[in-house]
This record gives structure tokens, C-alpha cells and sequence, in this order.
């Protein structure tokens, strides 16, 4: 084995140990998913069930609409995903390649929304939904998230990048620059909003304190909320079947990044070099 060899595998392996680090509490949860009666509380643990069964995930459906967490999730989810991703290719293209008064300012205000906690917004943004009738209600969920300033800023850096003469080539074609922008622009920057794409998906499904004050019916509940109450509500269940619920509704992220990852890695490096 040669030294370059041999220092790959060494460096191999010390990136393993804190990627098994992070790993190991989703494979406990699903192996407690997959465990049960006194197997569950068995010391010392076990990693891996005895038996495989899938009895756990049947009460857990059982005990709760499960599935109607997941579709509201999924719901709110994709609808500020969406809604995101499209103001901020606006947004960030008129900002990178636009010339009007105020830009600079209006990229720094953009900017500096970063550092503004969700927290601080969430009561006038609950009095103004409340007016419009909006609580316990799709719309109330998702407008307050439907731009974020960070997907602005990531996907300015890539649009800046794109060279001028190839905006003019487009110009002298025809192109008009909402054209050049989704034909030309979006495909070549395509790793950034993909990037950006699952890290809005992923941080809409993860979110806990609005959908928590702004949701007031069982049927409106998201995933997180649900599982809670799941919970709060279910305490005689073994753990077997609270992880059995928890793996059914985290199991969208995961299987979205886990086939994304090449395009959200890719987006945010590149970004990074690029920036």
C-alpha cells in the first residue's frame, strides 16, 4: 500500500468515528422501533432486535392519525419550499445582476434579516394572521416563511458568477431576462437551489413553536407537534412504539436528503468557493 493509499484510509476513518457519532441515535431509534415487550428495557441495550416486527408501527397507527401529521407536514413543507426557493431566484437575480437605486441597501437589509430570530416575530405576525383569519389554517403556516433571506444571499453568489456575456448573447436573441433567468440562469445555478431546496424543506418539517401556537385542531397538527402530543397523550405505549411513530415522521427528510446529498453538498461548496 502506497503513503497517499495509506493516507486515505487514515483520514477515511477519522471522518467515520463523529459521522458514526451522529449516526448511532437513529439507528437506537429505529432498532427500539423494532423491539418489543420486555426487549425494549433490556440492560444493557441492545443495538439490534431479536426479532424483526412490524406489530410497533401498527399501534402506533393505531393510536394516533399519524398519517394525517405527515400529510400536513408535507403540505406546509413543500408550500414554503416552494414559495422560498422562487423569491429568493427573484429576488437574488435582481439584486446580482439589476442596477437601480438603493441595491446595496436593500442586500444589506436582506442580509441582516439573518440575524433577526424567528422568535421576535412570531407575536405581530400572530395578531396579523388572526385578523385575516388565518389560525389553524394552511395559509397561517406558511406565509410567514414564504422568503428567506438566506436563500436570497446563497443563490446571489452563484448568479453572480454567470458571465455578463452570456446575458448579452440571450439579449441579442431575444431572450427576455425572465427568460434568460428559468432557461439559463436557474439550470447553471441548479446545485445552489437545490441546495436550497431541501435545507428550506428540511427547516420548514422541523419546525416546532409556530405550528405549536398557530394550530388548534388535531387535524392541523404537523409532525412535530403531533409526535409531542403522540406522546403526551399515549404515555401507557411502550417506547417501542413512540420511536416506530417517531421513525414514520421523520422518515420524509431523511429519504429527501439522503437523495439529494450530492446536489446539497455540491451547492453549498460551491457556493462557498464561489462567494
Amino acid at each position: 500500500m502506497s503513503a497517499e493509499s495509506r493516507r486515505r484510509w487514515i483520514a477515511t476513518a477519522i471522518l467515520l468515528i463523529p459521522a458514526l457519532i451522529q449516526l448511532f441515535p437513529l439507528f437506537y431509534l429505529l432498532g427500539l422501533s423494532f423491539k418489543i415487550g420486555g426487549e425494549v428495557m433490556e440492560y444493557p441495550p441492545r443495538l439490534l432486535p431479536r426479532t424483526l416486527t412490524w406489530t410497533n408501527y401498527r399501534l402506533a397507527l393505531q393510536a394516533a392519525p399519524l398519517w394525517r401529521f405527515l400529510l400536513n407536514s408535507v403540505i406546509v413543507a413543500t408550500a414554503i419550499t416552494v414559495l422560498q426557493t422562487l423569491t429568493a431566484i427573484l429576488a437574488a437575480y435582481a439584486l446580482a445582476r439589476l442596477d437601480f437605486p438603493g441595491k446595496k441597501l436593500v442586500f444589506g437589509l436582506i442580509v441582516a434579516t439573518m440575524l433577526v430570530p424567528v422568535e421576535i416575530t412570531i407575536i405581530p405576525n400572530y395578531f396579523a394572521l388572526a385578523r385575516l383569519g388565518w389560525i389553524d389554517a394552511y395559509a397561517g403556516l406558511v406565509l410567514p416563511f414564504s422568503a428567506s433571506g438566506f436563500g436570497i444571499f446563497l443563490l446571489y453568489q452563484f448568479f453572480r458568477t454567470i458571465p455578463k456575456e452570456l446575458e448579452e448573447a440571450a439579449a441579442l436573441d431575444g431572450a427576455s431576462r425572465l427568460r434568460f433567468l428559468f432557461q439559463i440562469a436557474v439550470p447553471l445555478s441548479m446545485p445552489a437551489v437545490t441546495a436550497f431546496a431541501v435545507y428550506a424543506f428540511i427547516s420548514a418539517w422541523n419546525m416546532y413553536l409556530w405550528p405549536l401556537i398557530v394550530t388548534q385542531s388535531t387535524g392541523m397538527l404537523t409532525a412535530q407537534i403531533g409526535i409531542a402530543m403522540f406522546r403526551a397523550q399515549n404515555e401507557s405505549l411502550s417506547w417501542g412504539v413512540i420511536m416506530a411513530a417517531t421513525a414514520l415522521l421523520i422518515s420524509p427528510t431523511v429519504l429527501l436528503f439522503l437523495a439529494a446529498q450530492r446536489q446539497f453538498v455540491r451547492g453549498l461548496t460551491m457556493s462557498g468557493l464561489k462567494g
